[in-house]
């Protein structure tokens, strides 16, 4: 056998000290690669800051705009005064928003509703998202910093049952409407195997059902009044209808969402101390 001279010892140990030193980096940017893609799916958060044409922004005291990334391709949120809602697509670090609709509240405290308008019209512009501790920041096209979030700590969940829920929208189709001012509709869920509650005009009352996170409602008795305001007894109707399409439900803080069997909200409620 040939023996091996020292130079082409040389070479091999050199050739493996520079694979001992590529892998590391290898490896580095590989988990780099990993990390440019924010988590957002099932995170909230709370406006702290926005810049609208060049002009930099605080939160409206007495307001809270939220962001919250649903598992369904969907964010929801507060906007200040009304709820809204966007279809919303995150590849690397590029987001896309969809068009958002809301509830149709009017708040009279002066510059809630610009605000509001204003945010939205941010959010429909997204083109990148960053994460960095609890801080996200959305950038437009031109790469300029229009909205930043801090992130909310959830409070821990109401229980469903025994408590007294307010009901804040409900959802029909691709709408989502808000209760008809003057009117309140509650619901609560009994340990008695009963929801009661007012549908806006009439009382209400049925049996339902709970095993984990799913929530079936039998068929609603009520009450016979006649309300005459517009809209009322038109408003029961629908809310009766999508309780009894129950499926399953959600509890975040005080907000309890209801969905159908698709997998979408329906109903959403808020936690009360207004009796049921």
């Amino acid at each position: 056998m040939k023996p091996i001279n020292k130079t082409t010892i040389l070479r091999v140990l050199s050739f493996l000290a520079g694979i001992m030193i590529i892998i590391p980096f290898l490896l580095f940017a590989g988990c780099t690669g990993q990390a440019l893609e924010p988590q957002l799916e099932g995170t909230r958060w709370t406006l702290t800051g926005y810049v609208y044409n060049g002009m930099p922004a605080q939160v409206l005291s007495g307001t809270t705009v939220t962001l919250d990334f649903g598992y369904n391709g969907h964010i929801t949120g507060s906007a200040g005064c009304n709820h809204y809602f966007a279809s919303y697509e995150v590849k690397g670090k590029a987001l896309t928003i969809g068009p958002a609709g809301s509830t149709e509240m009017y708040c009279v405290t002066p510059g809630v509703m610009d605000q509001e308008g204003t945010y939205l019209t941010l959010l429909g512009r997204a083109t990148t998202v960053t994460i960095q501790d609890d801080r996200l920041t959305v950038s437009d096209t031109e790469g300029t910093t229009v909205l930043t979030f801090a992130k909310t700590v959830l409070p821990l969940p109401e229980p469903l049952v025994g408590t007294n829920w307010t009901l804040e929208s409900f959802h029909t189709a691709d709408a989502v409407s808000s209760v008809i001012a003057g009117t309140t509709i509650t619901a609560v869920i009994g340990k008695d195997g009963q929801i009661t509650g007012s549908a806006g005009c009439n009382h209400y009352f049925a049996r339902y059902n709970v095993t984990g996170t799913s929530l079936l409602i039998g068929p609603a008795g009520s009450t016979k009044m006649y309300c005459t305001n517009p809209g009322v007894m038109q408003q029961e109707g629908t809310y009766l209808t999508l309780l009894g399409q129950a499926s399953t439900f959600t509890i975040e803080g005080g907000r309890l969402s209801v969905s159908g069997a698709n997998g979408t909200t329906i109903l959403t409620f808020l936690k009360s101390v207004l009796p049921a």
